[in-house]
């Protein structure tokens, strides 16, 4: 209070207050103002950078994904993958029970063991009744073929004849010698003993000739028997070789038995085939971005493809990383300027990845009509580096690089103006004042442009909010 009081009895130093008091109203006023002048102006730092040139699309990410299920329904033991893990081709990804399927394979295989039984049964006894058959009838054929041979009766007819040639060349003689005697004029004891010679001669010549007659008997006869027994042999030759062939062509029991390994393989192989469905493998290599189930679930089976899967309805879904494209629509007004393998820049602005580099890998030729007429191909292009950050169906923006300039001083195209044909921009200095100053602009991509020469790295420039 004493304070006050003094401060309020002294006048000089009450009009030095007041004075200092308005020095800080008109300070504050003047700040106020510079700063309600500086916000109606934009400006923009010239800066080194890189200047491109080219089309531009609205795109979106795309990967190729594999939608996978279990071909078979069943419950899950074992899932060995999560959302967000990398897997290869060919890795294991989930397990269902396979307690009834493995049961079913070994029934299968105790089956297709009987089946394989019962060929070689088959097949062994059709060896042994073709081989049965075969001695028969090799049997038959050596007796059908055999000649007649009949040495005894044979040597008996040689015999009986040699006799006969004996006696009757014996006859000859006493006859001849008998004729000699009635030439020569005997007579009495001698002529009648001539005579007697010549029919004990005649009586043996007629005994071998019986005797010929009585082998050659026997022989005809024993040659009929063998035609007989021939004919005979040949008729039941015919019937022994209808029979092995017949058992030769018909192998029905060994077909059939063939039948049965082949049904009960197929049976095997459908068991194998169906405990391997109770696996799920990966078809390519990728990251995991689904899992829809876990131990103890129960799944459906699917009919066909896993490809045609939807990822709705999908059991696992894994996307292959390792290409990424972007697909995008161009006008047709640009769309020559495009060829397969030019070099592109994308952003993926949600997750602030800027100009990434890939390449053009097709031309889409089928048009795209909108309702206002407008006409536009998709125009695919790959990333030379896929980044795993970025997921399928993300969108982006894509530049066609027609020409690219690199480390050249850039500054807005909203700084230029011209006058009398020259190139100007406003320069703002550190002191806060305004410099008109010429300039020499080079490519430009519409938005951007190359400064030539008149400004330098670090300088500012008036973008908007100057009356030039």
């Amino acid at each position: 209070m004493d304070s006050l009081i003094e401060e309020k009895s002294n006048p000089k130093k009450i009009m030095l207050i007041a004075a200092f008091a308005a020095m800080l109203v008109f300070s504050g006023c003047t700040k106020s103002d510079d700063v309600a002048a500086a916000a109606k102006i934009s400006t923009q730092e010239v800066k080194l950078g890189n200047l491109v040139v080219g089309s531009y699309a609205d795109g979106r990410v795309a990967m190729s994904s594999a939608n996978l299920s279990f071909e078979i329904s069943g419950k899950l033991t074992e899932v060995k993958v999560v959302a967000g893990q990398t897997v290869q081709a060919g890795e294991l990804l989930a397990v269902l029970d396979e307690s009834e399927l493995s049961d079913a394979v070994a029934s299968a295989r105790r089956d297709l063991d009987k089946a394989r039984a019962t060929y070689n049964d088959a097949v062994s006894s059709r060896k042994y009744s073709l081989s049965s058959e075969k001695i028969k009838l090799d049997s038959l054929y050596s007796k059908y073929k055999a000649p007649f041979d009949d040495a005894e009766l044979k040597e008996a007819l040689d015999a009986a004849q040699a006799r006969l040639d004996e006696k009757s060349a014996e006859h000859l003689t006493a006859t001849s010698a008998y004729d000699e005697a009635v030439a020569a004029g005997a007579s009495g004891p001698e002529l009648a003993e001539a005579q007697k010679q010549v029919e004990a001669a005649e009586n043996a010549r007629l005994s071998a000739e019986a005797s010929l007659s009585s082998a050659q008997k026997a022989y005809d006869s024993a040659y009929s028997k063998y035609l007989v027994e021939k004919a005979a042999t040949k008729e039941s030759y015919d019937l022994q070789k209808l029979k092995y062939d017949s058992i030769a062509a018909s192998s029905l029991s060994v077909t059939n038995a063939e039948y049965g390994v082949s049904t009960a393989q197929s049976k095997l192989d459908s068991a194998n085939a169906n405990l391997e469905k109770a696996r799920l493998y990966s078809p390519i290599s990728g990251k995991v971005v689904l899992v829809n189930g876990k131990a103890g679930d129960f799944v459906s089976g699917r009919t066909g493809d896993s490809s045609g899967t939807s990822s709705a309805s999908a059991f696992i879904t894994i996307t292959d990383t390792s290409v990424m494209s972007i697909t995008a629509s161009i006008n047709e007004g640009d769309i020559s300027d495009l060829e397969a393998g030019q070099s592109i820049k994308a952003n993926i602005e949600a997750l602030g990845l800027i100009g990434l580099e890939g390449k053009v890998s097709g031309l889409g030729e089928v048009p795209k009509i909108d309702n206002s007429g407008i006409v536009s191909y998709t125009v695919t292009s790959v990333l030379d580096k896929p980044n795993e950050r970025i997921y399928d169906g993300m969108s982006a923006f894509v530049t066609f690089i027609k020409k690219e300039k690199t480390n050249v001083l850039l500054i807005s195209n909203k700084a230029i103006f011209i006058e009398e044909g020259k190139q100007y921009v406003q320069v703002r200095k550190e002191d806060g004042t305004i410099e008109k100053r010429s300039i020499t602009a080079g490519l430009t991509n519409g938005s951007q442009s190359e400064v030539v020469d008149g400004l330098e790295v670090g300088e500012t420039v008036v973008t908007s909010g100057i009356v030039k």
